[in-house]
Parts: C-alpha cells; structure tokens; sequence
C-alpha cells in the first residue's frame, strides 16, 4: 500500500516538473525596433505630397478656390521631418564632397545628390537653383528648430508659382518645410525666405530633373543671407525697344486697373499694379479676332498678348464684375 502511494507521489511530481519546464522554456518575442530615419522622412514626404494633390484635384473645378498666397488654407499639412542634427560639411551620402566657402556672391551652388534621392546644397556655396516641373511637388526643409512665417515669404512670381509652409510638430516631425508647387505655364521665378535663423534666396526654375527634397548644409562660417537678387525686368525676355502707349482706358476703374498698356515687338503688354494680378482679370480681344481666347502669357505682373490689339476688356472677378474697356488710339 505504501509502495503505491509513493509511486503516484512520484508521478505527480515527474508531471509537474515537466510543466514547469514547459513554462520557463525560453519563448520567442517579435519586437519591432524602432522606424527607419529615412524610411520616416519619405513617409512624411508622400503624405505631404498626396494632401497637396488630393486638394488641388478636389478644388481644381473651381479657380476661384485653387491655393494662391493669401488664400486661407482649409487644412493645415502635415509637417516633414527636419535633417539630421548634424549637418555641418558633406551632405550624408553626398558622392561628392561639400563645396568650400565661396569667394564671389554670384557664384551659383552645386547640387549634390544624397540618400533618397535628396538634393543637398551648401548654403554658404552660392545662389541656389531649384528645378521642379509641373504637376511636380517639390520640398525645401528646413533645419531642426528653424521656423518661418508665410507673410514674410517673397515669390516673384505669384501668378505661376505657390508655395505652402508646412509648418512642424514634434518627434520626426519637428522640422518645418516649405512646398513649391509650378503652375502649367510656369518658367523662372525667385524666392526669398526669411527664417528665424538665416534668410534663403533660391532661383526657381520649371525644368527637370525634379528636386523632389531640397534640403541645406551650414557651416559656422556661413553668411546670415544668401546672395540677393538684383531686380529684374520679367518682361526684358521679349524683347522690343520701341513701345507704343496710344492705347486709351475707359469704364470702370477697380484696385486691378492696369498701370498701362502698350505694343512692342508684335506683342501687347498690360501692366497691372503690383500684387494686383492675382485677381485675374478676364482678357476679351474684340478686335483682330483670335484664334483663341486666353492668348496670352503671363509675365512677373503683366499680362502679354501673343499679338498686336486694338480692342479689347478685362472684366474683373468681383460681383459686378467690373469691365474696363482698352483701345488703341482712341482719344478721350
């Protein structure tokens, strides 16, 4: 009787060592690490384009409702992440090394090519050129920490550029960005932006290869400003030197009333106030009939006429639609 009772005690046991064995056997945990810093960027980016895309598509019906500056935004974008903290020298990943100091403020900056396809400048190397063609979205970062305000942003030409600043929250996407977005019949412009630590005069010009992601090295030598642009004429591209102003304005007289009218070189040029040729007015040339409507381009804060005109009227966008009425060589 004893024997049995011992041989069951012992089988008790034997069966809870080998549970215990079971439960203390090493186990395999899948622990995700922690993401990609580049992998994070891009990510940000995508986002950031395909908000930017989906609102232009969603409000491209309308022209009256496509982001132009000082039109408010409905949706704040989401921010990209900052660079590196370390950005001083070569760019990371950068096949070349990073340009010294520059000894003339005309000197244009190298592009280098980095990781991910990110196009690295030194800021400190010159004036900067920015290539991104339409319906590209292309991306400046800034550094980590630096912030910018959308009423200090100065773009030479408003009319076929817009910019959108992206303003950063925390963790990867503490670092602030500005969004270049050409228009269709875009070409060249400039653009000044102003930070809280420095101030960026980049060309901008509608040609690819696109610079999807521009971001910028600095040195403690670097300049507080990128070289300045001096002033020039949008309209000197045409050509001319003999301008005819017998053109005479009639009927209403809106904030938009161009400045002047005038022919040069088989074109007709209409210079609107400054600023005020974001309100596109609407351009009908009664007289020579045209093949189309829209013939014209749009240069800095003229309208040009691909051809001489004699009659025409520029009907503004307000409600009651405002109409001034342009003929050449008439007389008060």
């Amino acid at each position: 009787m004893k024997k049995s009772h011992l041989l069951v005690a012992l089988g008790i046991l034997s069966g809870c060592a080998h549970d215990h064995d079971a439960d203390t056997a090493p186990v395999r945990v899948e622990t995700p690490g922690m993401p990609s810093a580049e992998l994070a960027l891009q990510q940000s980016i995508d986002r950031v384009h395909g908000f930017i895309a989906n609102m232009r598509q969603r409000l491209g019906d309308d022209p009256a409702l496509r982001l132009r500056p000082g039109v408010p935004r409905p949706i704040e974008a989401t921010a990209v992440q900052a660079p590196p903290p370390d950005t001083r020298g070569a760019a990371p990943g950068a096949s070349t090394a990073r340009p010294a100091a520059p000894s003339s403020s005309t000197r244009s900056a190298t592009p280098l090519i980095g990781k991910g396809g990110i196009t690295w400048f030194a800021f400190g190397d010159g004036t900067p050129t920015l290539t991104c063609h339409h319906p590209a979205i292309c991306i400046i970062r800034l550094e980590a920490g630096e912030t910018a305000l959308a009423s200090q942003i100065s773009l030479s030409d408003t009319a076929n550029w817009h910019t959108d600043l992206v303003r950063g929250t925390r963790g990867i996407h503490a670092g602030w960005a500005l969004a270049i977005e050409p228009g269709p019949q875009a070409r060249q412009a400039t653009l000044s932006l102003p930070t809280s630590r420095r101030v960026y005069n980049i060309a901008l010009s509608a040609a690819l290869p696109n610079m999807t992601t521009v971001a910028f090295t600095h040195a403690s030598t670097d300049p507080l400003s990128q070289p300045p642009f001096a002033p020039v004429n949008p309209l000197v591209a045409y050509g001319g030197a003999n301008p005819d102003f017998r053109y005479t304005l009639s009927g209403a007289t809106p904030a938009w009333t161009p400045l002047r009218v005038y022919r040069d070189a088989g074109h007709t040029f209409i210079d609107f106030p400054q600023g005020q040729i974001v309100t596109h007015p609407r351009l009908v040339i009664l007289s020579p009939r045209v093949a189309r409507s829209n013939a014209y381009h749009v240069a800095g804060d003229s309208y040009v006429v691909d051809t001489v005109i004699d009659d025409m009227q520029l009907i503004g966008p307000e409600a009651n639609q405002p109409t001034v009425r342009v003929t050449y060589g008439a007389h008060p």
